[in-house]
């Protein structure tokens, strides 16, 4: 009889731990090949306009009825600058890290405006923060929105919901004008 209850343990643990792993570990392994797959077929530092079914594919808790654009960044060697000049409406702009971690997250009412930059960097490692944190007096460090990335890679995600699927070439068309490259350093 203990053996029996002491197997049935094993089991219940082994289960336990197997829910667990694909909860925690699954989600951000599918964002991941996800993002991959779109890296092959558009690149890097792009800025595109998502087909409704790979918006769902991606996205599957956003509504259909919207425009979404994104740009998967690659900061290893060095910064990205995504810039956009917004439709006027309501919008959300939201940074993730290539596991799917929110990073950054800011929409229309928050920014009080259409058009806005965001510097994208990879996020320093413990000594660099020591370094750096003698260096955070210096004003031109703390000028726009900037986001540092725990991860090489990422994606930022520009969502502009629509009220009539009419509105989604229009609106597309608009968003198409934002841009995703590389930073540009003042002394280049």
């Amino acid at each position: 009889m203990m053996i029996r209850l002491f197997w049935i343990a094993v089991a219940l643990v082994a289960a336990v731990a197997a829910h667990a792993a694909f909860v925690l570990f699954v989600p951000g392994y599918m964002f991941s090949a996800e993002i991959a797959r779109m890296t092959r077929a558009h690149g890097v530092n792009t800025f595109f306009i998502l087909p409704v079914a790979d918006q769902a594919r991606l996205f599957p808790g956003l509504p259909r009825n919207g425009v979404t654009g994104i740009c998967l960044f690659d900061v290893t060697d060095g910064g990205v600058t995504l810039s956009a000049n917004l439709p006027e409406g309501f919008w959300v702009t939201t940074i993730y890290s290539d596991k799917g971690e929110t990073l950054y997250t800011v929409n229309n009412r928050q920014s009080g405006s259409d058009a806005f930059n965001v510097s994208l960097s990879r996020a320093p490692g413990f000594i660099e923060m020591l370094v750096q944190s003698t260096d955070k007096e210096r004003p031109e460090i703390d000028s726009g929105w900037t986001v540092q990335s725990p991860e090489p890679q990422g994606l930022a995600v520009v969502w502009y919901p629509l009220t009539d699927a009419a509105l989604r070439e229009p609106v597309a068309q608009a968003m198409s004008g934002t841009r995703c490259g590389r930073t540009v350093s003042p002394s280049q």
